[in-house]
């Protein structure tokens, strides 16, 4: 795939692995970096990985910003879009607006529902793809890239992906295929969404108003376990309300029981909403329960338990970002 030239921006934890893996492929990945930029332009990503082993990956060119990414007329085949998802604190949309061209697919590897219309708006004739991502990732410093057995994607069109460029996003996913990374692509991109939020709504959320615990802790608490499942069943009814059918089935698990007992034999999990809890930062709350409960509403699906999470989440939020 040398003649794969990718720009991935918000190249913290979740986009170094899937940069690594297409640049291992033969791509020419540059890759855009904030906080870490010195770091990584310095040292690289030092990554240690249960699937892939410790290696020092360093990115075809490391930049701070998209501008600069462009600045010497470089064009991009991709973007992958892989920072957190935030709309609550502002649409970010036109940070990759440098480096969008007439054939560049534009791909969506984000948490929660409803975040592509922002692109699609803005760039309204580009080929939009949703990407939801499996894996199991942490970068518990700059650079430092902390990596477990699961790193998987399930992509689909969600505007203007013809013939052409749904053979660039297969292309695309058989790359990281290629690489290790479980690739799909599927004509169901947002019944997955809904799918992930079915583990995203109830052990992220958990995670933070419980008081700051892992899978282990959480599944080992007979109320939090009750309260993870019956958030489960919130999502599994709102989704199958809003897609207008049942969701899929995600490697065997087809059922909120299915997915606690999945995530209850698995090694402890720190959930991202924890972690950004822990280091102070906003959390993803709009996209992962905000926006779901405005479907639900919408559509007339009860949610009492999602209803309350977030209300606390928000509070909580809200409390420690005040004193910063």
């Amino acid at each position: 795939m040398a003649d794969m030239n990718v720009l991935v921006v918000g190249t913290g934890a979740l986009g170094s692995i899937y940069a690594w893996r297409l640049q291992e492929g033969g791509a020419r990945v540059t890759c855009v970096c904030r906080s870490n930029f010195a770091t990584v332009q310095q040292d690289g990503f030092q990554i240690n990985s249960g699937t892939y082993g410790q290696h020092t990956y360093r990115p075809t060119r490391v930049v701070s910003s998209v501008a600069d990414a462009v600045a010497d007329g470089t064009s991009f085949d991709y973007i992958l879009v892989c920072t957190k998802a935030l709309p609550n604190l502002g649409d970010n949309s036109e940070v990759i607006g440098p480096a969008v061209g007439a054939r560049t697919v534009i791909v969506l590897i984000q948490n929660g529902i409803d975040i592509e219309e922002p692109f699609h708006a803005r760039y309204p004739d580009a080929p939009l793809v949703s990407a939801i991502a499996y894996i199991d990732v942490s970068q518990p410093r700059a650079g430092a890239i902390e990596h477990g057995g699961v790193a998987a994607l399930i992509m689909g069109a969600f505007a203007n992906v013809d013939s052409n460029a749904a053979a660039r996003v297969s292309q695309l996913s058989d790359a990281w295929a290629a690489q290790g990374v479980m690739s799909s692509v599927t004509d169901q991109v947002q019944a997955f969404r809904w799918l992930k939020l079915v583990w995203n709504a109830s052990f992220n959320s958990v995670s933070v108003v419980s008081g700051g615990n892992n899978t282990k802790q959480m599944l080992g608490d007979k109320g939090c376990r009750g309260l993870i499942r019956n958030i489960m069943l919130e999502v599994y009814r709102i989704g199958e309300a809003a897609t207008g059918g049942p969701l899929p089935v995600l490697m065997g698990k087809d059922s909120a029981d299915a997915f606690i007992e999945d995530t209850d034999g698995r090694d402890a999990v720190e959930p991202s909403m924890l972690m950004d809890f822990r280091a102070r930062r906003p959390m993803e709350h709009d996209v992962i329960l905000r926006r779901p409960l405005d479907v639900a509403r919408r559509l007339g699906v009860s949610a009492p338990y999602m209803e309350a999470v977030y209300a606390m989440l928000v509070m909580v939020e809200k409390t420690y970002m005040a004193r910063l």
